[in-house]
């Protein structure tokens, strides 16, 4: 019998979710690698994202997430592209339809009921495992300084009480996948410049 342990928190601004499954046997389906190109991603730490630079400003929060684990003596992650691909949906739709208001569940798409756990598995993460485990992390923060990859990360490593630390020092976690969208999910932030929504999916697969 399988036992799932969970945790969830939402905040104004930021959000936490994770599960996992106790291993039973096999190895890892992916070895961790450093997030290339971080010397080129460190001139977007401070930027909030456009449509022009997505991508920089999310390879820019996988270094940054990659700098705090290498400060805990913990291994880099790997990029995965369906964690990706699971991150951006759901960044892009928050970022477009603002329900991350005060005590709203920011893992949860209301209008179609996605979870952390349904879209990663739509996404085909992890197929037929023999363990696996995943946690999620969400931020979303509009003015000066607020929507950038250096403020989510700041926030979620040595601000957040709700676990965001955890997770993103886990030593067990070895995937990672991220999701950028411009502009806040919450929708007090709605029309105001510099912002940024950030979802973080990481991952561990057996197979």
């Amino acid at each position: 019998m399988n036992r799932q342990i969970r945790f969830l928190e939402a905040a104004a601004i930021a959000g936490v979710v994770a599960l996992a499954v106790p291993a039973l046997s096999g190895t890892a389906n992916a070895s961790a690698h450093a997030a290339p190109g971080c010397d080129v991603a460190a001139a977007y730490y401070d930027t909030a994202p456009q449509s022009g630079n997505i991508a920089m400003v999310s390879q820019a929060v996988h270094c940054l997430i990659d700098a705090e684990r290498a400060k805990a003596g913990l291994a880099p992650l790997a990029r995965n592209g369906s964690l990706d691909a699971a991150a951006a949906s759901h960044a892009g739709a928050a970022a477009s339809l603002k329900w991350w208001s005060p005590g709203a569940n920011s893992h949860v798409n209301p209008y179609t009921g996605s979870t952390p756990g349904s879209r990663i598995t739509a996404a085909g993460y992890c197929p037929n495992p023999t363990s696996w485990a995943y946690a999620e992390t969400t931020y979303t923060g509009w003015g000066p300084g607020y929507g950038t990859p250096r403020a989510a990360v700041h926030w979620w490593v040595n601000v957040s009480t709700y676990g965001h630390r955890q997770i993103v020092l886990s030593p067990t976690m070895t995937d990672v996948g991220i999701g950028v969208a411009a502009g806040s999910a919450n929708p007090a932030g709605a029309g105001a410049g510099a912002g940024g929504t950030y979802v973080v999916d990481f991952g561990r697969c057996q197979n």
